[in-house]
């Protein structure tokens, strides 16, 4: 009888536990932060990964190179959609006045003929695509799949990110802070400050890029630590960023070598905001398969721009002579098969399409922006007579390059 009388006791007195509970404290029920609440070393990671459950936000990044000529810098700004993979913005340069040429083309990258590559260019990344209008162009030019057959190291991938479809900005290394340290702010959110190896770093830049920082990329190494700094509001979301890459501009010979510092600041907001605008279905469209080709493989009297968004020299964008155009090739001339050496082969290509000049259509020789000057490229002695005969592709430059900006030392 007394175990039934227990029994009873027990089964009254459960339910009023469970009721209990359910009626408790605010502060014991408050669910876990999915930021605040993980490890300190984890934070960073996680305030990442919701930011990347916020949708959708906008953001402004510059990249400041200083030297001695004042301070050169590059802003992307734009919005991106990170659960459709998407992001639609521009990337523009502001040039340092007497900033040395070979820096010039390390940042802006080289082209054929005058100038360097527009200082401005528009890029709409999808999961599928990376799409870029550069300069003045009339056209966006499409970069579809992998991008294998423009090489591993074309440095249009980077324009797409994997921590954001948006490439090239401070999100793509937040996943590798190391020492972390952080401090509660009075609206609820947190700062950080950690460290990065040059190995994790080194990925918001171009493969061609990352050539002329630092040669110490030992995955592992902290012998040149750049530090991050990270402001996460009270949601986990980042709201600003910032890292000092300065220690990465160590090596001697790189085209880079006077520059003094290195500094990148992000800032995010309006998360959750409506999603980057695309391109529309009636704006000109390129396929970069197709029209973006080596000037040899263009034919006699074709046309080009300059501007591919890979930053490779002897690339170029087929476009029809109809339409405004940067270049016509007027003549592709044969230099023998046996490399002459590096200066007799500079000069051999320069007298053929001096001829082959003299001897092009007036109308075609007409077009150029400077009277009587042409351009030419000729191969270097590993790639002298592949195939056959080398060959110097001779052209003219039919508009002058847009002045890239400046700012004040």
């Amino acid at each position: 009888m007394i175990r039934s009388q227990l029994r009873l006791l027990c089964a009254l007195v459960v339910p009023t536990l469970v009721l209990t509970a359910c009626s408790g404290s605010p502060a014991d029920q408050r669910p876990a932060h999915p930021v605040f609440d993980a490890p300190v070393g984890q934070q960073p990671r996680q305030a990442l990964l919701e930011t990347q459950d916020s949708r959708s936000a906008r953001f402004t990044q510059t990249l400041t190179f200083g030297s001695p000529s004042g301070d050169t810098v590059q802003r992307s700004a734009g919005r991106v959609d990170f659960a459709e993979g998407r992001a639609a913005g521009s990337i523009e340069w502001s040039l340092a006045p007497d900033l040395p040429e070979t820096a010039k083309d390390a940042l802006l990258g080289v082209r054929l003929g005058p100038g360097h590559a527009p200082a401005r260019t528009r890029i709409a990344v999808d999961r599928d695509s990376v799409r870029l209008r550069a300069g003045e162009a009339g056209y966006w030019l499409t970069y579809g799949g992998t991008l294998e057959a423009f090489g591993g190291e074309a440095s249009v991938n980077a324009l797409r990110g994997s921590e954001s479809a948006f490439g090239g900005t401070l999100l793509e290394i937040v996943s590798g802070a190391q020492d972390v340290k952080h401090a509660e702010d009075a609206e609820g959110g947190r700062t950080y400050e950690a460290k990065l190896t040059a190995y994790n770093a080194l990925r918001m830049f171009s493969r061609d890029l990352q050539a002329e920082l630092t040669s110490n990329i030992d995955p592992s190494g902290t012998d040149t630590p750049v530090t991050l700094g990270l402001a996460v509001d009270a949601d986990g979301h980042i709201a600003r960023a910032e890292a000092d890459f300065t220690e990465l501009l160590d090596r001697k010979d790189s085209a880079l070598a006077e520059m003094t510092g290195l500094h990148a600041v992000m800032t995010l907001n309006k998360q959750g905001d409506s999603p980057p605008v695309m391109p529309a279905p009636s704006e000109p469209i390129l396929d970069a398969k197709t029209a973006v080709r080596a000037v040899g493989d263009l034919k006699r009297g074709s046309c080009a721009d300059l501007a591919t968004g890979n930053r490779t020299v002897d690339m170029v964008v087929a476009v029809p002579c109809t339409q405004p155009h940067d270049v016509r090739v007027f003549a592709h001339a044969r230099l023998g098969t046996e490399y002459p050496g590096d200066d007799m082969a500079q000069r051999k290509a320069g007298e053929a399409c001096r001829r082959d000049h003299l001897a092009a259509p007036r109308e075609w020789r007409r077009e150029s922006a400077d009277e009587d000057e042409y351009w030419y490229t000729w191969p270097e002695e590993d790639g002298w007579g592949v195939g056959g005969d080398a060959t110097a592709s001779c052209y003219i430059v039919t508009r002058d390059p847009v002045t890239t900006t400046t700012v004040a030392a």
